[in-house]
């Protein structure tokens, strides 16, 4: 089987994604191929052979095309499909249809769902499933959109994204080591915004969050853990926001770029509370891996209500606010530090059935029943 991807070292989200799968996944015989972005050297690691065969939102995939042919035939190719890897242009489909010659069976994960409010996305989406043999949507929010559209859904298979359960024993005395600078945090609330810095994350929000968070609660520490993924206006508004905010409140530190996997894992897990005030695109449909990553550090969310959180405002309404809603924020989090270990442990007996569910190695299992079922 061979997968087409961004991977490790490069920050991405869906790069993340596919090293956890393929890492359950290469406990079985067959070795497994990842088409992997330019920018990285081509490695073999146990039964996991990356490639670097394509660039990002390219003008032409024929030489993606070109490397798959190469190493094939595949029994599988699994694309892991968003928008920002693969542009939305004629190239991708392009590639999808010369990719017939080279495999048996065609896999596409929409990480990124389209509503019907968007015609003209939505049937090019429709386009790509035409072009492959089963599709995997991450919620039932965009299984049952791909239904209002009329996609059959014999084709296309709800398959939970992975979660890596954190089992690591950190402090808060380990902080100072992990975000590589002075952090006092011991005997301090901390609060942790994990993931890329973008408008999407509910960034441009974080100067007044912070301020109206600090004042209520002195005692609070939030610290903001990842880099910028963005370019041109938005990127500048970005940083210009973030120093506002540094300059400002002693109480936020930033981690000045990406941790590492196992430095972000023992933060989650010595955080007291983890924040996500993610904001939406209308008419775009996903799941957060951050969200799943938060998860499994089994502390308490502070979510907010938009369709790539759903899987666990669903489960914990009571942390939850409205988009861009600081007093509903504010009310969740009042609820959770005068309930805070009452919260925490509802939290931990909540989320057990969903992490038996989705976790990394249950995720592998289903992909290679379905993959079986292909054939």
């Amino acid at each position: 089987m061979a997968f087409v991807s961004t991977f490790p070292p490069l920050h991405c989200g869906i790069g993340e994604y596919t090293h956890f799968l393929v890492e359950k996944m290469s406990r079985q015989e067959a070795p497994i191929y990842v088409f992997s972005a330019h920018g990285t050297k081509a490695k073999e690691r146990g039964r996991v052979i990356s490639l670097p065969s394509f660039q990002p939102r390219a003008e032409d995939f024929s030489g993606l095309l070109e490397k798959i042919a190469e190493e094939g035939p595949f029994d599988v190719v699994h694309i892991q499909h968003e928008y920002g890897i693969f542009g939305k242009g004629e190239p991708f489909m392009e590639f999808l249809e010369g990719l017939r010659d080279h495999v048996s069976h065609i896999v596409l994960t929409l990480h990124t769902v389209i509503h019907s409010r968007n015609s003209e996305l939505a049937r090019y989406q429709q386009r790509m499933i035409d072009l492959s043999d089963a599709v995997f949507v991450h919620s039932t929010l965009g299984e049952y959109e791909l239904w209002m559209q009329e996609v059959d859904l014999r084709k296309v298979y709800l398959v939970p994204h992975g979660t890596y359960v954190n089992r690591m024993r950190a402090t808060k005395g380990d902080l100072a080591e992990v975000l590589g600078m002075e952090a006092e945090a011991d005997g301090r609330f901390v609060i942790t915004v994990p993931g890329f810095l973008r408008w999407d994350k509910g960034i441009m929000l974080l100067q007044v969050v912070s301020e109206r968070i600090t004042e209520e609660f002195p005692d609070t520490t939030i610290i903001v853990a990842g880099g910028f993924q963005a370019e041109g206006k938005e990127l500048s508004m970005l940083r210009e926001a973030v120093a506002e905010v540094d300059a400002g409140f002693k109480q936020v530190l930033f981690t000045r770029g990406f941790l590492a996997r196992r430095d972000l894992f023992r933060l989650l897990a010595a955080s007291d509370a983890i924040l996500l005030p993610y904001r939406e695109w209308p008419g775009h449909l996903g799941v957060s891996g951050i969200l799943h990553l938060a998860m499994g550090a089994r502390k308490p969310i502070l979510a907010s209500r938009v369709p790539r959180l759903v899987e666990y405002t669903e489960i914990f309404p009571e942390l939850s606010f409205v988009e861009e809603d600081v007093k509903g924020l504010l009310g969740a989090l009042r609820f959770l530090r005068k309930n805070y270990r009452e919260v925490a442990h509802e939290v931990r007996r909540r989320l057990h059935a969903f992490l038996r569910r989705t976790n990394w190695d249950s995720t592998a299992k289903r992909h290679l029943e379905i993959y079986s079922s292909l054939s």
